[in-house]
């Protein structure tokens, strides 16, 4: 019964594939996969640009006696679609899957040199022709465009599913690694490009520091990788891996360059120029609200993008994100003292708030379940400073017994 259920399964997938139409750029003829198909899963390393970073998944198809040769990649997308921007803030972005030649697919990846494996996956004839027909279907225009998540839903994450739904036999997929949150995955793939791990640990709030399951890591393609060449299919009590063999097409050649100054270091010297500056300013009973209006300004705008994110972002993790308690669109008040000296009263009860806002969220840091960019502690004490020197400049101007004439 077990022989003639498989046989009517593969006469079922046959026909499906027979009456599909052809794939989006295959130049092959569509046809039957033969006893010698294989399919792939390709895992590409990362590249230096922010959207390189975190490598790429696709899946192959190939067929050496019907001529095809095919990979089927989920990262596509059209930047210049209306209001691209907009929607990939809000978390609104629809990616794309098309299908290219694999030499095509390659050409990028070796001539960046980025390292590129092969996990020829250990399938029966009707599981190929399962995933086959799936990834057909999965390309037709009305089907081929999904709203991508960068976690949850992205070309690394939906090979996984696609893997799950028609394999036959419940997949343990294996990653051995110890507690890993989600931040602690991203900062793995950001550690050669701080400033943008800094802007990842400021956009992302504390729901990105919960330990993710090994589903969950799979968003990251070479950990997607991994856990397909170390996982295995249980179907009827029998235990087969689910990797067949594994192929190095090529091998690691890019090296990241190093930025100029990290973070942390150009804080760290903004910090000492402020405080030298604040210093001067209440030795010298001076004021510098110019310099004051650009620095909490930027403050301000940057804090309108943390606020955007937490009330109108669909991403994960943009939500309660306490970053927004030192960058925040309140900071830019001191523009307005800059422009309209009639409000110049208010001056020493603002800063007197920021500074206690300030000191509050620096002593009860540890408290907080969201974990910072350390780079963050030295801008934070600059703004402290700067808000502070108001703070004592009035009181300076209390004990001063001429401060009415």
């Amino acid at each position: 019964m077990k022989k003639l259920k498989q046989v009517i399964q593969t006469a079922v997938i046959a026909v499906t594939l027979l009456c599909a139409p052809s794939m989006l750029q295959a130049a092959a003829p569509l046809t039957i996969l033969s006893d010698s198909a294989q399919i792939s899963i390709i895992t590409c390393s990362p590249g230096t640009e922010i959207y390189e970073l975190f490598g790429h998944s696709a899946i192959r198809v190939y067929d050496k006696e019907q001529g095809i040769d095919e990979v089927f990649n989920y990262g596509l997308f059209d930047f210049n679609q209306d209001d691209f921007i907009y929607r990939f803030v809000r978390g609104k972005t629809d990616y794309m899957v098309g299908s290219c030649s694999t030499n095509y697919f390659l050409m990028e990846y070796l001539e960046r040199g980025s390292a590129v494996t092969e996990a020829v996956l250990n399938l029966s004839r009707t599981d190929k022709l399962k995933i086959f027909a799936y990834l057909l279907e999965n390309s037709l225009p009305e089907n081929r465009t999904y709203r991508y998540n960068f976690i949850f839903n992205n070309c690394a994450t939906k090979l996984r599913d696609i893997l799950v739904q028609n394999v036959d036999g419940k997949i343990n997929f294996i990653y051995d690694s110890e507690y890993l949150t989600f931040r602690d995955a991203i900062m793995m793939y950001t550690e050669t490009s701080p400033w943008s791990q800094f802007g990842f640990d400021l956009c992302l709030g504390k729901g990105l520091d919960r330990e993710a399951t090994t589903d969950e890591k799979m968003f990251l393609p070479e950990i997607l990788g991994k856990a397909v060449s170390n996982a295995t299919v249980k179907r009827d009590d029998i235990v087969r891996p689910l990797t067949l063999k594994k192929n190095q097409i090529s091998e690691q050649t890019l090296v990241n360059p190093a930025p100029l100054i990290s973070p942390l270091v150009a804080f760290i010297l903004l910090c000492v120029v402020v405080a030298v500056l604040s210093v001067w300013c209440v030795m010298k009973k001076r004021f510098i609200r110019w310099f004051d209006a650009i620095f909490f300004g930027l403050n301000a705008l940057f804090g309108c993008v943390i606020l955007f994110l937490i009330l109108f972002s669909k991403h994960p993790f943009t939500g309660s994100n306490y970053n927004i308690i030192w960058l925040n669109p309140l900071m830019g008040i001191p523009v307005l003292f800059l422009f309209w000296k009639r409000l110049r009263y208010l001056e020493p009860f603002y800063y007197m708030l920021v500074s206690i806002v300030l000191t509050l969220f620096l002593i009860g840091n540890p408290l907080m379940e969201q974990v910072f960019n350390p780079a963050i502690y030295p801008l934070v004490i600059a703004y402290l400073f700067r808000s502070a020197s108001y703070v004592m400049r009035w009181g300076y101007r209390l004990d001063d017994p001429n401060r009415n004439k």
